[in-house]
C-alpha cells in the first residue's frame, strides 16, 4: 500500500498539464504521510483544494480512524462501510509528482521513488468525506484507491499501487460518472512501461524530513 507521496509542482505546471488556473503559489511537500495535507480536486468543485490524507467517514465517532483509512482497495470498495457512499458521491483526484515504496528483505529495507517516465504529474483516484467534531469543526479528508501492483513493481515485493488516471477525458469521467461500474472500470493497474523507479535515501522514512534532497537517487542496498 502507498503510505507516502510527494508533490513539488509549480502552478505553471499544473496549468499546462491540467488547465487549472491557480492564483497562489503552491506549497511543496516532498514527504506526505497520514494525517498530512495534500492537494485534491473533488467532484463538487473545479477549484484546487487542500484535504487531509486519511478518510474520516462522516458517521465516525472518532477522527483517529482516519489514520487507518489512507488507502482503499479497489476490490469490493462499493460495499465497504467506510467507502460505499464516497465512491458513489464523493470522488476526487489526488495530485502527486511521485510516491514512495519500500523493498524489504529480512530486517533491511530500501525506499524507492516511483514516478511516471514522462515526467508528468500523477493523478491518483480517490474518495473524500467531511467529518464534524463535537465543536462543529470540520475535517476534510480523503483516501487513495489502490489496485494490484504491476509486474515491474511486484519484482520489488510490492503488492499494491495507487490507481493512476492517465488522461484528461478519464479524469473528467471519474469525477462526473453517475454509473458506479463505469467509474470503477476506469481504475486499472498502470502498465509497466509507464513508470520508473530508483532508490532514495532512508531519510524519507521519517516524516520529520521534508526537503528536495529526498528525491535524489542513491546507491541501493544489496538485499
Amino acid at each position: 500500500m502507498p503510505t507516502r507521496f510527494s508533490f513539488s509542482a509549480s502552478k505553471e505546471k499544473m496549468k499546462r498539464q491540467f488547465n487549472l488556473d491557480i492564483k497562489k503559489e503552491l506549497q511543496q511537500s516532498f514527504n506526505i504521510g497520514a494525517n498530512q495535507n495534500a492537494y485534491i480536486l473533488t467532484n463538487e468543485s473545479l477549484e484546487l483544494q487542500i484535504f487531509r490524507w486519511g478518510l474520516i467517514p462522516h458517521w465516525a465517532k472518532d477522527k483517529a480512524v482516519g489514520t487507518n483509512l489512507i488507502n482503499a482497495k479497489l476490490e469490493g470498495i462499493g460495499s465497504q462501510l467506510s467507502f460505499r457512499l464516497p465512491i458513489r458521491q464523493r470522488r476526487c483526484l489526488v495530485f502527486a509528482d511521485s510516491y514512495y515504496i519500500w523493498r524489504k528483505e529480512g530486517r533491511d529495507t530500501q525506499p524507492y521513488r516511483v514516478q511516471l517516465n514522462t515526467g508528468d504529474l500523477m493523478t491518483f483516484a480517490g474518495v473524500w468525506d467531511v467529518w464534524l467534531d463535537q465543536n462543529g469543526q470540520s475535517y476534510r479528508t480523503f483516501s487513495i484507491i489502490t489496485t494490484p501492483a504491476n509486474d515491474k513493481l511486484q519484482k520489488l515485493g510490492v503488492t499494491r499501487m495507487p490507481a493512476i488516471i492517465e488522461t484528461g477525458a478519464e479524469r473528467t469521467q471519474w469525477l462526473g460518472e453517475q454509473s458506479l461500474p463505469n467509474a470503477l472500470d476506469l481504475l486499472t493497474t498502470l502498465e509497466d512501461n509507464l513508470i520508473d523507479f530508483y532508490p532514495v535515501s532512508e531519510a524519507v522514512n521519517s516524516l520529520d524530513n521534508n526537503y528536495p534532497e529526498l528525491h535524489k537517487p542513491v546507491d541501493a542496498k544489496s538485499l
